[in-house]
């Protein structure tokens, strides 16, 4: 199942919200957000413009969840893009839907 082109840019929207969240709190720069994402600047920088990927991980999302420098308000809009994920928003397969979702629950932080 490929993405509609609604359904990858609702996806886009997500990850733009969860920049602006990063950049409202001071981390304006890759480097600063990979620090607060707990991932390296070029993992950052694919996540947060819009690199043409399917989205982060689930394995990405539980090291992302797991920083203790995540700002409160780009916690919850990761919190926010996983269960839009998982519900089925960005039009993934049943499969990789669930793939997703069985990672995360596998001892992942949601603090």
């Amino acid at each position: 199942m490929q993405q509609t082109r609604k359904e990858a840019k609702a996806q886009a929207s997500k990850l733009k919200e969860i920049r602006k969240a990063l950049i409202s709190a001071g981390y304006d720069t890759t480097a600063r957000q990979a620090a607060a994402l707990g991932v390296g600047r070029s993992t950052a920088y694919a996540l947060l413009n819009l690199d043409k990927r399917a989205g982060p991980s689930a394995i990405i999302i539980k090291r992302i969840l797991s920083s203790s420098a995540l700002p409160p308000r780009a916690r919850k809009k990761i919190k926010e893009y996983v269960e839009e994920k998982v519900c089925g928003r960005y039009g993934h397969s049943e499969r990789r839907m669930r793939v997703f979702r069985d990672v995360l629950r596998n001892n992942a932080p949601m603090h």
